[in-house]
């Protein structure tokens, strides 16, 4: 091997390191909302758009079974067990249930 390939492949096991060291910071860059949202009071059944905290309560026309919180696009992640954020402004003064269910429910990927 040659000294051009050894410093090419120092400078990437470099980067990478550098790269997946940097990766649990930016978790908490991008989610420094989770330890205040931890304190905000839990949703209720009727919060807003026909919420309940168990998707299996629902009779809801809309309601497709699987179809849950922690399954949705607005769904920002768990801020204790069972529990977390939802990123639909009518829920951002609230946690909702992991297993909950609303009637803006959108398939997340």
């Amino acid at each position: 091997m040659t000294d051009k390939t050894d410093l090419s492949r120092r400078r990437f096991l470099s980067r990478a390191a550098v790269t997946v060291a940097t990766i649990p910071v930016a978790a908490l860059v991008l989610h420094p909302h989770r330890s205040a949202l931890a304190d905000k009071p839990k949703a209720e059944d009727g919060h807003a758009h026909d919420y309940v905290n168990d998707a299996a309560d629902t009779d809801h026309a809309e309601y497709e079974s699987g179809e849950k919180c922690k399954n949705c696009a607005f769904w920002s992640g768990e801020t204790e067990p069972g529990w977390g954020g939802c990123y639909h402004p009518a829920f951002q003064d609230v946690q909702v249930n992991a297993e909950g269910w609303c009637s803006v429910y959108v398939r997340g990927s």
